[in-house]
């Protein structure tokens, strides 16, 4: 199996992302409307007044819990658009739809494959991470039984190896989920486990130098746009606990709605270029680890 292109990988994750922007716009814009169409539709259904509420700068306990009850379904929705999108963009960044896209929409099979393959990645990660808990739970009751004297050093190895390892499995068993589904059109952790091998610190290298600098980037542009408009509220000198949280509440809802369409603007762009990032990344990791051209698919 080959190794991971560290500088080939960086340099196309940058020129798929940033040359493919309204495609990959294209390709998420509508997904994520019927979310957002999907969550207002549950909280007027939940929590009716609260629409009303916050346009007004209230804010209301009883009203946020009953709406806190769509939270698990949201989730489940949301999850399935990211698979969706998932799927698209990396139809895109392993040339299997070399043109551009502007609508973007499809529940079929592979949108299906994708969220049973990050389920499954997910329940290996769960439960081996209940298991790796579990041992070190054993070994650090086990060293102040028996080797009290160096009990502070270690317990912090066990620690320190037991986290190491929950990383490596989570990136070695995720991170080419994505491509696989889509490239070889099957579900197969044990395909995903196989090409990750070897290519951890390749990964962690690629991801660092590709994240990094945009989210330093973006971190600046928002702090410069959002951070300088907001202030923080003050409250008056023996003001009730409870009557401050509420305050502060209201105060940071009106100036949210105040730089609501900013906000909206700028997490929109972030979001699309985080997007072009991660899945162009997998995809050109893949590309370059099976040594396959990314082509469109034959007619």
């Amino acid at each position: 199996m080959n190794k991971i292109p560290v500088g080939e990988t960086i340099s196309r994750t940058y020129g798929f992302a940033f040359s493919n922007l309204l495609s990959i716009f294209g390709i998420a814009w509508l997904p994520y409307v019927v979310l957002a169409a999907i969550a207002v539709g549950l909280v007027f259904l939940v929590a009716p007044n609260l629409p009303h509420m916050l346009m007004q700068g209230q804010f209301d306990v009883d009203e946020m819990m009953h709406a806190a009850r769509i939270l698990s379904l949201l989730g489940i929705f949301s999850f399935i658009v990211g698979c969706m999108v998932t799927v698209g963009i990396q139809r895109k960044a392993l040339g299997k739809h070399p043109g551009p896209v502007f609508v973007y929409f499809s529940l079929g099979a592979p949108v299906w494959r994708m969220a049973g393959a990050l389920f499954l990645a997910f329940l290996v990660v769960f439960f081996v991470g209940l298991l790796t808990a579990a041992v070190a739970a054993v070994a650090w009751f086990a060293v102040g039984r028996f080797v009290p004297n160096y009990e502070i050093l270690i317990r912090t190895l066990i620690v320190i190896v037991a986290l190491c390892w929950f990383v490596y499995l989570w990136v070695r068993l995720v991170f080419f989920i994505p491509a696989v589904v889509v490239a070889e059109e099957k579900i197969s952790l044990g395909r995903a486990w196989e090409l990750a091998g070897g290519n951890f610190w390749r990964i962690f290298i690629v991801a660092v130098v590709v994240f990094l600098p945009v989210a330093i980037g973006f971190s600046i542009i928002s702090s410069a746009l959002i951070g300088s408009m907001f202030v923080m509220p003050h409250f008056g000198a023996g003001q009730p606990p409870q009557e401050a949280i509420h305050e502060l509440m209201r105060d940071i809802m009106r100036q949210g709605l105040a730089l609501g369409p900013v906000a909206i603007v700028l997490q929109i762009v972030e979001r699309i270029v985080f997007l072009g990032l991660g899945n162009g990344m997998i995809a050109d990791a893949y590309l370059g680890v099976t040594g396959k051209p990314a082509q469109p698919p034959a007619t």
